[in-house]
């Protein structure tokens, strides 16, 4: 599904957009407000992780915990 938005600028910043587009201009702003509800979601993200408890160091403990899992049972393959 697709939406029509018309907002109306000032000139300058049409002049500004218009240049940066490249000649696309609806195509930019649909990248940037894609490129904006990312950021804005992973800064969401990080709010919950920090609620949570996640940190990086959470996320290698985890990591380490699960190639040491990995590591003996090839390890148990391996003797059988």
């Amino acid at each position: 599904m697709t939406q029509q938005l018309s907002v109306k600028i000032p000139d300058e910043l049409d002049a500004q957009l218009r240049s940066a587009a490249g000649g696309n201009v609806s195509q930019w702003v649909v990248e940037a407000i894609q490129d904006r509800l990312d950021r804005e979601m992973w800064e969401q993200s990080k709010q919950v992780d920090a609620a949570l408890g996640i940190t990086e160091e959470w996320m290698y403990e985890q990591l380490r915990a699960r190639d040491a899992v990995r590591s003996e049972a090839l390890r148990s393959r391996g003797d059988a």
